[in-house]
């Protein structure tokens, strides 16, 4: 993939950079005049959320970048915002970021697999602030991270996703019970520093109470709807019986006109339904008195809290706490299980990841390589366990320095033997402060030898000794 032009616009000033598909050194005699800035709008208009530099916001700015890549050819990209539009091969494309990077780079480094695109930035550009300190895991720029791991299941074709899913689950749940657990300690200290503390267990008590009364209000006005209509339909019938004037004729011949008073049960039923209309009637006044007298407390005590003028937020705070039920023992064993339970699947992630797995001796075969040209001693012992090291303490400045150049150029490598594509290798400041010359040096002359087939960007207060670099100078300011 090669970098050919670079527009930035910014209101009225524009700036067309023309860069070359070998050395280029962005260039300025001091500091703080927009090579980083330079740097950070190739990774922006590539469709990274990329922070903005203190001069310039890049959401303010239209940035085109046309790219030669070896999956589609030339590319053009338009970015405005977070839209960002793609041109190639007579075919216009949008795609809004960041919901659709993957897509966008699945099109631009020719691969579909999540665990390589979401590691590709952390292995060919290496940032100024953060960059030179990144080994294995941890953030490339802004809220871009790179991890060893993932990259592996990428480059392998390794499927951990249901483990990844169980282990992001019981981080979330993991990191809930932590913080129960500091709220329950804290409880503690309340108790401790204040005896006891007034909570608000008589407002839950009310409002508790309240609820279920209204619930039986509702099922009682339901009950006496009920009797209403019984008592209604019973009273039709008994006057749909007299307008029928119906006769019978008993055993004895006898004719008997047909009324309410003479239907066996029908003045019973009557009764029976109107002394459970009293009933009812009886329990729905006690209840709406009930309702009542809490709802009077409830406006009493909110009018009382009010004038609480004395009770600070803090107070408040600890009142709310303190009234929680909580058990710091029971919670302080789960979390115990689930640290169990979230290292137990950690385990059989690394050990999936890392079991006869031919692209980490690739990796550990490349980066001791360099490592050792590089004049850094690694104890020989550790194997390819080095790669996934998370002791960074014992490696000094310079030492880290190179030996994150040489991990960096090591992931290049492997990327290549994967997706079949030569990665740029953008270095910010790769001159630190505690790496003098003979470093920087040995650093070049590798890139040199093994990287000539790589479009190289630096940046940079210092000329290298490259054949001929394209030389990019900032004079006062990027866009001026």
């Amino acid at each position: 993939m090669i970098i050919k032009v670079i527009k930035i616009e910014e209101g009225l000033f524009d700036r067309n950079i023309k860069l070359s598909p070998n050395v280029n050194l962005i260039y300025s005699k001091q500091n703080s005049r927009g090579k980083t800035t330079l740097l950070r709008f190739i990774l922006y208009s590539l469709g990274y959320s990329i922070p903005n530099t203190r001069n310039i916001k890049f959401q303010h700015c239209n940035v085109e970048i046309l790219i030669n890549t070896e999956a589609c050819g030339d590319i053009k990209l338009i970015r405005k915002g977070n839209v960002i539009f793609v041109v190639y091969n007579d075919t216009r494309l949008s795609y809004v970021l960041p919901e659709q990077q993957n897509e966008l780079h699945s099109l631009i480094f020719g691969t579909t697999s999540r665990n390589i695109l979401n590691n590709l930035l952390g292995a060919f550009y290496v940032d100024q602030e953060k960059g030179w300190t990144l080994l294995n895991r941890g953030v490339v720029i802004g809220s871009v991270h790179f991890t060893i791991e993932e990259l592996i299941r990428g480059l392998s074709g390794i499927d951990c996703e249901k483990l990844i899913k169980m282990e992001e689950k019981l981080s979330r749940e993991l990191g809930k019970y932590r913080q129960m657990f500091s709220i329950a300690k804290y409880q503690e200290t309340i108790e401790t520093e204040k005896g006891h503390l007034a909570v608000d267990n008589y407002d839950e008590v009310i409002s508790t109470e309240l609820n279920q009364l209204q619930i039986v209000r509702n099922s009682l006005n339901r009950e006496l709807r009920n009797l209403n209509n019984a008592i209604k339909d019973n009273k039709i019938f008994s006057k749909q019986i007299s307008e029928l004037k119906l006769l019978v004729k008993t055993t004895n011949n006898e004719i008997i006109n047909v009324n309410e008073n003479n239907i066996v049960g029908f003045n019973d039923s009557i009764e029976y339904l109107t002394a459970k209309h009293k009933l009812v009637s009886a329990q729905l006044s006690t209840v709406l008195k009930k309702i009542n007298d809490y709802e009077m407390q409830q406006k009493k005590d909110d009018e009382q809290l009010s004038f609480w003028e004395s009770e600070s937020i803090t107070q408040m705070f600890d009142r709310k706490i303190a009234s929680l039920q909580l058990n710091a023992v029971k919670i302080s064993e789960e979390i115990k299980h689930l640290e169990k339970e979230l290292k137990n699947i950690r385990k059989l992630i690394s050990e999936k990841t890392r079991v006869n797995n031919d692209v980490i001796d690739s990796l550990y075969k490349n980066a001791l390589k360099y490592i050792r040209e590089l004049n850094v001693d690694v104890n020989p012992t550790l194997g390819i366990s080095y790669l996934f090291t998370h002791n960074l303490k014992e490696l000094s400045g310079a030492v880290l320095h190179k030996t994150v150049f040489a991990f960096r150029l090591a992931y290049i490598r492997e990327i290549e033997k994967k997706i079949k594509i030569k990665l740029p290798i953008i270095l910010d400041s790769p001159s630190g402060k505690e790496v003098d010359k003979e470093n920087i040096s040995l650093m070049m002359e590798i890139l040199k030898r093994d990287f000539s087939d790589h479009q190289i960007i630096i940046a940079s207060i210092f000329k290298y000794n490259f054949p001929a670099p394209n030389i990019i100078e900032i004079k006062n300011r990027l866009i001026e």
